[in-house]
């Protein structure tokens, strides 16, 4: 999945992610964090990868990136957003892949109707939207293949750390400012389960834990134009998502500094938390 960020309010949260802005902005999140889906592949050497899984595809940057690293794999694109899913198509045929690439509209868990014998599922930040994510990953072993693993990447703290610390402490304030924002929009879902940790839910849902690790990607100075886009982008999404929560002088900080046209380009860091699983 490419990274569908939490702007959750006065909508259904599964059809959240519609519209060009949309899909511009999910975007350029997958493209900023497309070196994950690399590491996840160099962890399958010696397995035999014929059918894969991109739970919450977005417009598909990872799943084209699969299809890449993958060369003999089909994969089904499971994304709920009809934008997204005409943007992944329009992507796989742009990379020409699309003759592997199957674009499913659904998500979990009723989007995995009719799918099985899946030898990777590989699901990039999309777990967090889904109300029961244990059912939703009871769900997902039930499509594997008997040597059939699942790889997730998951949020660690704050996605992504684009910005200095502008102020002494910035960082550990955004942090827990972020973390009740979040908790808020996982009880926005409608019939919302109480989350647990990432590995102690992926083994009530029956799965061993093969590996547990928080990975980093840096992206240092000097940034590309695509790059100096996500910072603004992503800057200003979370000051709208915060600013209610943030102190004052955090947010004009903030603010000044999106707002400085001659600010030197500081390294983008994003986070996950990674853990690949298997029957």
């Amino acid at each position: 999945m490419t990274d569908h960020g939490h702007d959750h309010q006065g909508h259904d949260h599964a059809w959240a992610f519609e519209g060009p802005e949309e899909v511009e902005r999910v975007t350029r999140d997958g493209e900023i964090s497309q070196p994950f889906v690399a590491m996840v592949t160099s962890q399958l050497a010696g397995r035999d990868v014929g059918r894969v899984l991109d739970v919450g595809a977005g417009p598909g940057v990872g799943t084209c990136e699969l299809a890449r690293l993958l060369p003999q794999a089909r994969i089904i694109a499971l994304e709920p957003s009809e934008s997204m899913g005409a943007a992944l198509a329009d992507r796989a045929a742009a990379l020409g892949v699309d003759d592997r690439v199957e674009v499913r509209r659904g998500g979990l868990p009723e989007g995995l109707i009719g799918i099985e014998d899946i030898d990777l599922v590989w699901a990039s930040m999309s777990l967090h939207h889904v109300a029961d994510e244990v059912a939703a990953l009871q769900a997902v072993r039930s499509v594997l293949s008997d040597d059939g693993v699942v790889a997730l990447a998951e949020r660690t703290g704050m996605p992504a750390q684009v910005i200095p610390d502008l102020r002494p402490g910035l960082a550990s304030r955004l942090r827990a400012v972020y973390e009740t924002y979040f908790d808020h929009m996982r009880h926005t879902l409608e019939d919302q389960v109480e989350s647990g940790d990432l590995a102690a839910m992926v083994e009530a849902a029956g799965l061993t834990v093969r590996s547990d690790e928080e990975r980093s990607i840096t992206h240092d100075p000097p940034l590309s134009v695509d790059q100096l886009a996500f910072v603004t982008a992503w800057t200003q999404r979370a000051l709208g998502q915060l600013a209610d929560k943030l102190d004052p002088q955090d947010l004009d900080a903030i603010q000044a500094y999106i707002d400085d046209p001659e600010r030197g380009d500081t390294p983008i860091t994003i986070s996950r938390r990674m853990v690949i699983a298997s029957r």
